[in-house]
């Protein structure tokens, strides 16, 4: 039998079908990830039992008062300010104690302080490590946060238990 003769018992892929072959190969993937997104539900981060508040402290300076209304202490706390001005407290707040931060102690990785007068607040982060490990996350946002904060504290929405008839 001649070396360049091909065996007739042996399938081949014509290049039409080698190129819907290949196209199977990539796009079943994608099409099996955009399938999982869809269908799948979102991961729920776990909720802090916090309260935000915005006054004047000291040298009529505006102050965020971060209050722990849960039972457990929150350890290695991060707030963030349109998600761009970050304070990190280290210490643990204990149940009921509140944390005072001046907003001028919030600052951009580079150093520049955040301030109520050149930038508008419309959304506050924050996240803190629970005694199980996990990260608890609350997060407020508004157009007009910096008054609507100074006015009333944020709190978690409780969820709605449904009545029974």
């Amino acid at each position: 039998m001649d070396e360049n003769a091909q065996d007739p018992n042996v399938l081949h892929l014509s290049r039409f079908g080698l190129t819907i072959f290949l196209a199977v190969i990539v796009l079943l993937p994608i099409a099996m990830l955009i399938f999982l997104w869809v269908s799948l539900p979102a991961k729920a981060e776990n909720g802090l039992q916090v309260s935000l508040l915005i006054k004047n402290v000291a040298d009529d300076q505006p102050a965020l008062i971060l209050t722990n209304e849960s039972d457990e202490p929150l350890r290695n706390i991060g707030i963030s300010l349109n998600d761009a001005f970050h304070f990190y407290n280290k210490t643990a707040l204990e149940p009921g104690k509140e944390l005072t931060v001046a907003l001028r102690n919030f600052a951009r990785k580079g150093g520049i302080p955040f301030s109520p007068d050149d930038h508008i607040l419309t959304e506050v982060g924050v996240y803190a490590k629970l005694p199980n490990n996990s990260r608890g996350v609350f997060e407020v946002k508004s157009d007009k946060l910096l008054e609507d904060l100074q006015k009333a504290p944020a709190r978690p929405s409780k969820p709605e238990v449904p009545s029974e008839p």
